[in-house]
């Protein structure tokens, strides 16, 4: 396939940048390969690497536009909420819910292992991104909770463990070899009786 000049440098990252959302979103992201894209915006594998270093750092561009709707999907769900019990609630059934319905882009924030970008070298607007999704999660709990601030960080990592623990079952069919069947009431009963101190009353 010949060049192309029909985009900007900025139209460009855009397409490729959707083009690799929707590879991983319809296929998985084992299909997404430079072929591919290219095939899918139209131009040469090599015009991608004119943007993105290689794969690694476009997957990462791709897991962080998810983290980003992830958020603003979890604030969506909490605006109609009583505060309270209610609020925690709701934000755990909103990350279940936006695993449930982008099963795929979910599964390449945690599945994807890259030969280039360890833990401890994530960009940093990738990990202000990341904190702000568990910044979320510990005001949530302060807001509704008689919970200390100095509490709150632990609590919610603890929280979002055991919920992505839930949450990788249900998606895998596997709960029912443990016994159980309903990922809602799970939570459910891993919210009341890990915070159960912290309620000023039973919700």
């Amino acid at each position: 396939m010949g060049r192309r000049k029909d985009h900007s440098p900025e139209e460009l990252r855009l397409l490729i940048l959707g083009a690799t959302r929707n590879i991983i979103e319809n296929k998985g992201l084992d299909a997404l390969t430079a072929r591919r894209l290219g095939q899918k915006i139209g131009y040469s594998p090599g015009t991608l690497y004119n943007l993105y270093p290689n794969l690694d750092a476009l997957i990462l561009a791709a897991n962080f536009d998810t983290l980003g709707r992830l958020q603003q999907f979890c604030l969506a769900q909490l605006k109609d909420k009583a505060n309270g019990f209610s609020q925690v609630r709701a934000l755990a059934y909103a990350y279940l819910e936006f695993a449930e319905n982008n099963i795929n882009c979910w599964t390449a924030l945690f599945a994807y292992k890259s030969k280039h970008v360890g833990k401890k070298k994530l960009p940093i607007w990738y990990r202000k991104r990341l904190d702000s999704v568990f910044d979320l999660i510990e005001q949530v709990l302060q807001k509704n909770l008689d919970i200390p601030s100095g509490e709150a960080k632990a609590t919610g990592r603890m929280l979002w463990a055991c919920l992505h623990g839930i949450t990788t079952l249900a998606l895998d069919s596997r709960l029912k070899s443990i016994g159980l069947d309903n990922p809602h009431e799970m939570i459910d009963s891993l919210l009341k009786k890990c915070l159960s101190s912290y309620l000023s009353a039973p919700p």
